[in-house]
This record gives C-alpha cells, structure tokens and sequence, in this order.
C-alpha cells in the first residue's frame, strides 16, 4: 500500500477521527445503505486497519501483514458508492476534509487494481476521445446545430476576450443541451466578446480525478490552457461546476476563471442584463461542487432576486447544508439504483416547498432531478439558472 497518496495532513485526520458518528446523520448514501462500511466513519476505520497492518507497530515488529483482497474488494465497493458532496467534511466535528481523503483512497485503489471496471471503460474514453461520451470530440459542438443562422465561425473565433468552457456532459447529453444554448445566447444578447474551444476542448479531467486516475490529468490541463491562451483570452467562464472546480484546484493558472453564475451576475450587475417582471414562486438547489467545494452560494441567489415577480422559496436544507441529488461523484455510473434513490428524496423536499419549478446551476444536477422526476410521475419542471435567466431577459 503506497502511502505517498496520502499527505502527512491526511494521516493525521485519519488517526483524529474519533468515531463519534456525527457523520453518519449526515451522508446522503449512508441514509440509503445503513451499513457501517459505507459511511464516512467506516471507510476511515478500515483504511486505518490497513494503515496498521502495513506501517503500525505489528507490522515494525513481525513484517507487513498481507493485504487480504476479500476485504479490499469490500472496501473498493463501499469507497466508490460516494456521491462527493462532501457534507461529512462540513459536520465533522474535528474538521476532517474527508473528501479529498475519499479521492485519496481511490488513488490507493486504483494502484491496488480494486475499482470498478465500467470505470476503467470511461478512463479509456477519456484517454482516447478527450470525453467521456467516448464519441468523436469534434461533434463537441453539435448541440449548436438547433440555431437557425448560425455564423460561419459557429462561435469558435480565431480570437477573443472570454472562453467558454462548455464541459462534456452539457456538450454530449442531450437532456443538458438546454445549458450551453441558453448561456451561448446569454454571451452574445450581452455583446460579450467570447468563443468556443469546440474539438480542441478536452475533458477537464474531473471524472478521472473522481474516479482514483489522478495521475493521468497531466496533459488534459497543459492542453485546455495552451488551447484557451491561444486565443488571447484572459477570462474562462464554466456552465459547469465540475469544471469551474477543476480548474480552481488542480490548473494552477493566472488566467480569471468564473462561474456562469458569476459571470452572469457581474452582466446584471453591469445593466447589461434587464428583466421583464413575471410572478412565480421557485427554489433552488445548491449543487455540491458549486457550493460546498467552491463556495458560491450568493451569485445564483441574487441572480434570481433581481427579476420582478420571483418568489424564491428556500429548500429545508440549503447552502452548506444542501443535500446531494445523486449525481455526483461518477455514483450514476457505479450504482445507478442509489443514485436514483438519492434523487427521490431530493425530489420529496422540493415538493415541500410547495412549487413545482426547482432552479440549479449544474447540468449534472439538472438531468438527474429532471430524469427521476419523469420516472416517479412528478410534475415537477426543472430548469438550469441561465434557461431561467434567458426567458425573463428583457
């Protein structure tokens, strides 16, 4: 077991966990799956346990113990049946970041060949077509085929002031196409100076950090960077928060990187965006990479207060304490079932709020609330902030 994953930090938080179970109430899966290995407490106790046996004071005195592949298999399925969120790391009462030790763990995982195998099938993709649809990376932009009149650039300019990083899901699922066409139409109704990477934007490498393939990131950052300089920008907006998250934390870039929230906000705040007035009542939902791992929870907010007539009515768990849709954490690829169930409950505290128009900023949360919804019969619409934004601009 290498233990270069793990920073000297993290070993400290896995020894300072103190197994009081405050996490437990807290986790989204663990309120699904009432194991002990699933919960964040569970999958601290076994790494230590192979921590132990590997470098503790057994392990000094009588050799390493062997690492039993029975219990690692069992480990590897309760460590990738995690959505993310990262609200373990909010409650924990000695503020242990356990997110980046869940990512941690997968790295070890991964080196130790115990992860799941419909994973390594999207590594490929990824590492082969730049996505991970694992279709053509030039058809990144087909989604701009619905426009009437397109220009002959089709929006990737030779040069310009602002990229938009569109991400792969809202460029390859066709339920979030929704997301790039009405913030494509945002950009230009506000006269923004911007343009499209098309075929030259390569996956941000979320799904491979997510997934334990850390190391293999490398050349996908070098590339989207060179690919964005190349055009003169000095600005990268993202639609989605995976992406704007990404870029925050492992690019390492002087280039100014904002959300559409962010960016949309600052057009209002500009006057370049004006609203027309219509009375409806909706709620938000905070995604998990837009709030809790980038801290932005004011911009979408204040985006929908400043259009006449919007009620918005908050959700019982909201801001940092918003509870996950399910669609983080690559979860929809490794047990679909549970991330369905973690939709239906996030579907249950919308209908209590008593509106049936549910706004995020997350193409990935958007498709999962939207999809359940259809399957349990709910006549609930749901609707990314810029689809919303786009209907009420004057």
């Amino acid at each position: 077991m290498d233990l270069s994953k793990l920073s000297p930090k993290q070993l400290l938080e896995i020894d300072a966990c103190t197994r009081c179970g405050d996490c437990l109430r807290f986790c989204p899966v663990y309120s699904q799956r009432t194991e002990e290995a699933i919960n964040p407490r569970g999958k601290i106790q076994a790494m230590k346990k192979f921590l132990r046996g590997q470098y503790g004071l057994w392990a000094r005195v009588f050799g390493k113990k062997k690492l039993d592949e029975a219990e690692l298999e069992k480990f590897s399925e309760m460590a990738y049946r995690c959505t993310l969120c990262g609200e373990c790391s909010v409650q924990c009462p000695v503020s242990i970041d356990s997110r980046s030790l869940w990512l941690a763990f997968k790295e070890i995982l991964v080196e130790l060949g115990h992860y799941p195998k419909n994973l390594g099938v999207m590594k490929k993709n990824v590492l082969a077509k730049y996505n991970i649809s694992g279709d053509s990376n030039s058809s990144r932009t087909d989604w701009l085929d619905r426009f009437e009149n397109l220009p002959p650039h089709r929006y990737q300019k030779d040069r310009a002031e602002v990229v938009y990083f569109v991400g792969c899901v809202s460029a390859y699922f066709p339920m979030a196409h929704k997301v790039p066409q009405s913030f494509l139409q945002i950009l230009e109704r506000s006269w923004v100076d911007f343009t499209l990477l098309g075929g030259e934007e390569w996956c941000c490498g979320f799904p491979l950090i997510g997934a334990g393939f850390k190391r293999e990131i490398e050349g996908f950052i070098r590339h989207n960077i060179e690919g964005v300089k190349a055009k003169g920008a000095r600005t990268v907006v993202f639609s989605c928060p995976s992406c704007y998250h990404t870029w925050q934390e492992h690019y390492h870039t002087d280039l100014n990187l904002f959300d559409s929230t962010q960016f949309v906000l600052n057009l209002i705040q500009k006057g370049k965006i004006r609203f027309q007035e219509e009375r409806i009542k909706v709620t938000y939902h905070d995604p998990c990479d837009l709030g809790r791992q980038s801290g932005i929870y004011d911009a979408p907010r204040k985006i929908l207060q400043s259009i006449p007539g919007v009620e918005l009515v908050e959700l019982a768990h909201h801001g940092e304490q918003s509870k996950c849709c399910g669609g983080g954490g690559l979860l929809e690829m490794v047990d679909p079932e549970l991330s369905i169930s973690l939709a239906r409950e996030k579907i249950k505290e919308i209908e209590a709020t008593g509106t049936n128009l549910v706004i995020s900023a997350c193409q990935q949360c958007t498709r999962t609330i939207q999809s359940t919804a259809r399957r349990m019969k709910v006549p609930l619409k749901v609707m990314y902030i810029t689809e919303f934004v786009l209907k009420h601009m004057q």
